[in-house]
């Protein structure tokens, strides 16, 4: 695992920490970094679960046993924010109240301020969708009808033009970068973090090979790109996972945003 450091002008000064793709691996490596690095906020964007369906009829942050104290761990550091990943679109209400239970607060097409700094959370279209089709229905979760996941998934938009009027410096976090165009780019927000592509999981010569929602060679699966009023980040993640298809000179990776006089 690495660390990355990007430094950014911004009217205020903070060290914020960007982290992806747990996929409810173990966290210790990435805690470590975290405590040398002591950033000021911890920026989770999206992907703690692993997989879709619940093995068992519990909950699936119960079932799935790294991911609530990771996210514990990471609230006993620094004020800690989450937002919803397309692996995360099966968490029920009574995951989501599990989750805010470890201090991490959740981020679900909504923002909060910090310090002059307004964060917001965009859910994946995944789980917009999701819960468009569990609507009415009394099961925890549905029937394992995957028919609903063959349909493309659209994020919901219209709060962030509420999110673009508060004042401070914008921090969305999104976790498809795939998102930056067209919604995101022309914004009036200041940086978005994102995650999902795990790096392109192969690089070759530095070029991120794949990423899921941008197919071969994807304009934005790893890095720092830049839009007409901010930029975006996206980090490599935590994990190792992407089914069958290995990990190659891409390592894991918790990123961190040093705001303040930078380029």
């Amino acid at each position: 695992m690495k660390d990355t450091i990007y430094t950014l002008r911004a009217p205020v000064r903070m060290n914020v920490a960007l982290l992806s793709d747990l996929h409810n691996r173990p966290f210790q490596e990435a805690l470590r970094s975290l405590n040398a690095h002591r950033p000021d906020v911890i920026c989770f964007a999206g992907d703690l679960v692993e997989g879709y369906m619940p093995r068992r009829a519990g909950l699936i942050l119960r079932d799935q046993k790294h991911i609530l104290p990771f996210l514990t761990a990471c609230a006993g550091l620094a004020p800690t924010f989450v937002s919803l990943g397309n692996h995360d679109c099966l968490l029920s209400e009574d995951d989501l109240r599990l989750l805010t239970q470890t201090g991490a607060q959740l981020l679900d097409d909504g923002w909060r301020a910090l310090n002059g700094v307004v964060i917001g959370g965009l859910s994946s279209g995944r789980v917009a969708q999701y819960r468009d089709f569990r609507a009415g229905k009394r099961e925890r979760y549905p029937e394992r009808d995957r028919s609903w996941f063959k349909v493309p998934a659209k994020p919901k938009l219209d709060w962030l033009d509420g999110f673009e009027r508060q004042a401070g410096y914008r921090i969305l976090l999104s976790h498809n970068p795939e998102y930056w165009r067209p919604w995101l780019s022309e914004r009036r927000i200041d940086l978005v973090l994102s995650g999902h592509t795990h790096g392109g999981q192969i690089r070759l010569f530095g070029r991120p090979l794949y990423a899921p929602g941008q197919g071969f060679l994807p304009k934005y699966a790893w890095g720092l790109y830049r839009g007409a009023y901010g930029c975006m980040a996206v980090g490599a993640g935590l994990s190792n996972t992407a089914g069958f298809i290995p990990r190659l000179f891409n390592p894991r990776e918790v990123v961190y945003l040093r705001l303040g006089d930078g380029d």
